[in-house]
């Protein structure tokens, strides 16, 4: 448990070894300006041009909610000209969206213009790791653009457009390669819980870990989009392509997530409302989402909206059932509490910054790399305790079932196998007798004048004595034959040989070591005990069952009795007259 706990931590504070190139203070270096709260928007007027829209700018809101437009054309017009004063090559990032084409509209302090129309394709190109389209403000002259007139065709999410910014073209590019690396090195250690759910899953077999694995591959595949790898990897993917398998892979992860969560908590502490509510939420976000996607196009912010308040719901049904599971002292919904707070918290806060409840902040941004590393790898280590845990289970459960196999099959007095084991082996050595090279026989083993020992020495001498007796033929008996205690002092044997006269020497031999043997009781003296023994041949070529030879064997037990004891009566396959050994 220590060594786990240690690993824990390690794996927890593995992230911030990739923190650097990542934080916020970093960003800042490179003298990234957001001019968002400049900005003043228009809704619609899709066929107008950008001098028509110029000519009705004082119908431009420009109040705090002024990108919450739901519209087929959203223009935004801000005044940059004393921002971009100590930049070479001004360029304008803004976070990308499903959206359709770009309108760029440069004015100068000459008064002179130029339009540039960006398409899917060339914003694409211009894609900027790990989540921004860079346009590229040509000046003119040496003027760089006093105000820039934007134009989004069919935006999906307007308050993307909060993260709108300045940056110089070699800041830009700088950012780009950093995030670039990042990216790579994010996706590179998140492949490492999949192959530890592998193992996991090809030991244990469980449905938790699948799960796991599906939020993992889903991490994988939103961060592959999310970070823009996907265009490098899919060189004809375009930003509604991208769109489409991130939200996605974003539902598969909600569904892998509250699924997860269903399976490792305990199911009395959970309750019934508490799991139904997990797999409605689970099944609900995956279906809203497709649905959604597939009617994008018409849902323009109220799309948007509907992922916020459904995923939204979702984080907060799954943080109150791991809540409430923690209070009553469920292990597993406190260590998956502790894995998935930090994602948690950012993912919650981004759906908070969309309604504009909270000012936009970097760490939004830039600490979800950490923040799903950490949720990732804590989750991989809470899969891990649990896959564990249940192995021990499995594994004390396996003993305690082996210990009532010993019970059930074991001679509580002398500790060889009972009459039910002695018949499940003889079936499977029913088995053995189509080997032509050797041949098999039944003998039943009965102690002499046992009784006399009992009236004699008393019933606890006597089970001394019969543990001595299987204690004598047991060590006799040889890999190929198997020994057990029908009951009293009732013994039998499978016994194996080439020939007849092999089994019955092997026989033999039992008789004699017991006669031999010094029977005791403590340091008393008992005396002789011996044995006598029915032995049957049985038949290769035919079935014979257990019944059918015991009674064979039996009766030629009872002519060793008669005959005098302490000697051996062979019964000939197939036939019940004796012959003598």
């Amino acid at each position: 448990m220590m060594k786990l706990r240690y690993l824990l931590w390690l794996f927890l504070i593995s992230p911030l070894f990739i923190a650097p190139p990542m934080s916020p203070a970093m960003a800042e270096s490179t003298a990234i300006t957001n001019f968002s709260h400049r900005i003043c928007s228009l809704a619609g007027h899709a066929e107008a041009g950008p001098e028509e829209i110029l000519k009705l700018r004082p119908a431009f809101d420009c109040g705090p909610d002024k990108l919450a437009k739901n519209t087929d054309m959203l223009w935004m017009i801000a005044d940059i000209g004393d921002l971009q004063k100590d930049m070479a090559e001004p360029v304008m990032r803004f976070r990308a969206a499903r959206q359709g084409a770009v309108t760029l509209h440069s004015i100068y302090p000459d008064g002179s213009s130029q339009t540039k129309l960006y398409n899917q394709a060339e914003m694409t190109a211009r894609w900027r790791s790990p989540y921004a389209v860079a346009l590229p403000l040509v000046s003119r002259d040496g003027q760089h653009p006093e105000t820039v007139l934007i134009g989004a065709a069919n935006p999906w999410d307007p308050s993307n457009w909060n993260d709108i910014e300045l940056v110089d073209a070699k800041d830009d590019l700088a950012l780009h390669e950093r995030g670039e690396m990042v990216s790579v090195l994010v996706a590179g250690l998140l492949l490492a819980p999949l192959l530890l759910d592998f193992v996991f899953f090809v030991v244990m077999r469980q449905r938790f870990i699948l799960y796991h694995s599906l939020m993992v591959v889903a991490i994988v595949v939103n961060h592959i989009c999310w970070s823009g790898q996907i265009f490098d990897l899919f060189p004809a993917a375009t930003l509604v392509q991208r769109s489409w398998i991130a939200f996605i892979a974003l539902a598969t992860l909600a569904f892998g997530g509250c699924m997860l969560i269903r399976s490792l908590c305990n199911p009395d502490k959970l309750g019934k409302w508490g799991a139904f509510s997990l797999k409605f939420v689970a099944w609900s976000t995956l279906a809203t989402t497709t649905i959604v996607m597939i009617f994008a196009e018409q849902l323009s912010l109220t799309g948007s909206l509907i992922f916020h308040v459904v995923y939204g719901s979702m984080a907060l049904v799954a943080l109150g059932n791991l809540l409430h599971c923690a209070v009553k002292g469920d292990k597993m919904a406190m260590l998956l509490l502790m894995g998935l707070s930090g994602a948690g918290f950012i993912a919650l806060c981004r759906i908070v910054r969309a309604f504009g409840w909270i000012d936009d902040l970097p760490i939004f941004d830039f600490g979800f790399y950490i923040a799903i590393l950490a949720e990732v790898l804590a989750t991989s280590i809470v899969v891990g305790y649990r896959a564990m845990g249940m192995r021990r289970e499995r594994d004390d459960a396996l003993m305690v079932r082996q210990g009532l196999e010993d019970i059930a099959y074991t001679d509580e007095l002398t500790g060889v196998p009972n009459r039910r084991a002695f018949s499940m082996a003889f079936s499977k050595f029913a088995g053995l007798r189509k080997n032509r090279d050797r041949i098999w026989a039944l003998g039943v083993i009965d102690v002499d004048n046992f009784k006399n020992v009992n009236d004699r020495y008393g019933h606890d001498v006597g089970d001394k004595v019969l543990v001595q007796v299987a204690s004598i033929l047991n060590s006799r008996c040889g890999h190929g034959d198997y020994f057990a205690r029908f009951g009293g002092e009732e013994f039998a044997v499978l016994i194996s040989g080439r020939t007849t006269n092999d089994v019955a020497r092997f026989a033999q031999e039992l008789v004699d070591s017991c006669a031999e043997h010094d029977f005791k009781d403590g340091e008393d003296t008992i005396g002789q005990v011996t044995l006598s023994i029915g032995l049957h041949v049985l038949d290769n070529e035919s079935e014979t069952d257990l019944g059918t030879s015991f009674r064979l064997a039996d009766k030629a037990l009872y002519e060793a009795k008669r005959s005098g004891r302490n000697r051996i009566r062979l019964a000939s396959p197939g036939q019940p007259e004796l012959i003598a050994a």
